[in-house]
């Protein structure tokens, strides 16, 4: 039998979507079913239920009986690579986190949970989509672009209805570690509703709470009554650009106002646990050395966790044509840039990009036409398509704010050189004739 590859995530953690369909993790590749392959949600089903469903105990096994399950793909292609997979890194935290775990037992409760409470945000990220910003549904609406319109029969921030509040008590006394993402925590309702909960009933002294933030909006007397009534504090600040490049990225968000609070958040280290998380997109995989180069010197104690986007799919930073990719990474390749701790993690990230895309790419859907070749072309024009779109749109200028990018790219992103502007309407899923970025 092949050694098990455990994954503590798996015994002691639950992962949620904004509508409250649940994950083992949040790169799992499937939601967490019933028996009859129906879809849990937190708003209709307890937390305990989901945990001790057939689903967990069969993944658990398959883990247990050395295979490599499908639901973990993002891990084990991270780990293929020689970059740190999700698994790895939160093995590493179970190690001080929990006595050891045994893992030929079933798991009670989970103590580590990552929760979106809402899709309230102030931001319009590229690599987003309108499931996780309520930013971004009038745009998405405007452009005709695809996503799940979903519905749930309680929704996860029915405060008085969703199983997810009305069970506090039940799996809340189990938490040790809230992950809490968005939207935007700061900037939601809910958020201040659930933490202020936990702090006025005793129980927040317990948990450490981590949070993902995109650092625009900073209230300095509501982090420091967290600060000081939960067990830790930390958060990881989602930057993934620098100057134009991050108002290109993170639509809405202003470079010398983050710049500003990133300042402040800098001068509460190393007493509270802060990081930097950054999305590696086709979009700025460029420019990672610049990136690294700027916060080694203005913001060094920030730990930098880099997080490879695999949607929306032609935002995965391999994507690009084969004979331009030598290019892409070539500012990546002299490693005395970066610090040594990131030097293995750049490095997979390059090989990343540098696989050939037949190796990478899986075809959605099961017909004759849907082949890897197919998928691969798809994504490619949809990159260029939604880039178009959005700049349109937006009112921005991806050649103008990537140039160095745009160059390397021209010859398969154009389609007229000497056309000198815009195609009035490129629309969704399509460039005419004679469109160029």
């Amino acid at each position: 039998m092949t050694e098990p590859k455990y994954c503590s995530l798996l015994w002691k953690h639950i992962s949620n979507e904004p509508f409250g369909h649940v994950r083992t993790c949040c790169i799992a590749r499937e939601r967490v079913t019933n028996t009859k392959g129906e879809e849990y949600t937190l708003g209709e089903t307890p937390i305990r239920e989901i945990f001790h469903s057939e689903y967990y105990k069969n993944i658990r096994q398959e883990i247990r009986d050395g295979e490599r399950p499908k639901n973990c793909d993002a891990c084990w292609r991270d780990e293929d690579n020689g970059v740190k997979s999700k698994r790895e890194l939160y093995n590493e935290y179970a190690e001080f986190r929990y006595p050891e775990i045994n893992y030929a037992e079933e798991p009670d409760m989970p103590e580590d949970l990552q929760i979106i409470l809402s899709t309230t945000c102030n931001l319009k990220c590229r690599t987003c989509n309108p499931n996780y910003s309520s930013k971004w549904v009038k745009e998405a609406e405007a452009r005709k672009m695809p996503y799940i319109k979903e519905s749930v029969n309680v929704e996860m921030d029915d405060i008085e209805n969703s199983k997810f509040w009305t069970e506090l008590d039940d799996w809340l006394p189990h938490a040790k570690y809230l992950e809490v993402m968005g939207g935007e925590p700061f900037y939601m309702k809910e958020f201040k509703v659930f933490a202020n909960k936990l702090i006025d009933d005793g129980i927040a002294k317990n948990v450490h709470v981590n949070l993902s933030t995109n650092g625009t909006t900073l209230n300095k007397e509501f982090l420091q009554k967290m600060i000081d009534n939960f067990a830790s504090v930390g958060f990881n600040v989602s930057i993934d650009g620098i100057g134009k490049r991050f108002e290109y990225l993170r639509h809405g968000g202003k470079w010398s106002e983050v710049a500003e609070n990133l300042d402040y958040f800098h001068s509460l280290t190393p007493g509270i646990a802060i990081g930097i998380t950054m999305t590696i997109s086709s979009l700025n995989v460029h420019y990672l050395a610049e990136f690294h180069k700027v916060f080694a010197e203005r913001w060094p104690n920030f730990i930098i966790f880099h997080n490879i986007a695999n949607f929306p799919t032609w935002y995965n930073p391999n994507i690009f044509p084969e004979h331009t990719k030598e290019k892409i990474v070539a500012p990546l390749l002299d490693e005395t840039q970066f610090r040594e701790e990131y030097r293995e993690t750049i490095a997979g990230i390059v090989k990343h990009v540098l696989t050939p895309r037949i190796e990478t790419v899986v075809p959605y859907g099961n017909q004759p036409t849907d082949t890897v070749e197919a998928e691969i072309e798809w994504r490619w024009e949809l990159f260029k398509t939604q880039t178009v779109a959005g700049d349109k749109y937006r009112k921005e200028n991806f050649r103008e704010v990537f140039n160095e990018l745009f160059q390397i790219l021209k010859y398969d992103f154009v389609y007229h050189l000497e056309e000198k502007k815009y195609n009035e309407n490129p629309g969704y899923g399509s460039l005419e004739q004679g469109s160029v970025i």
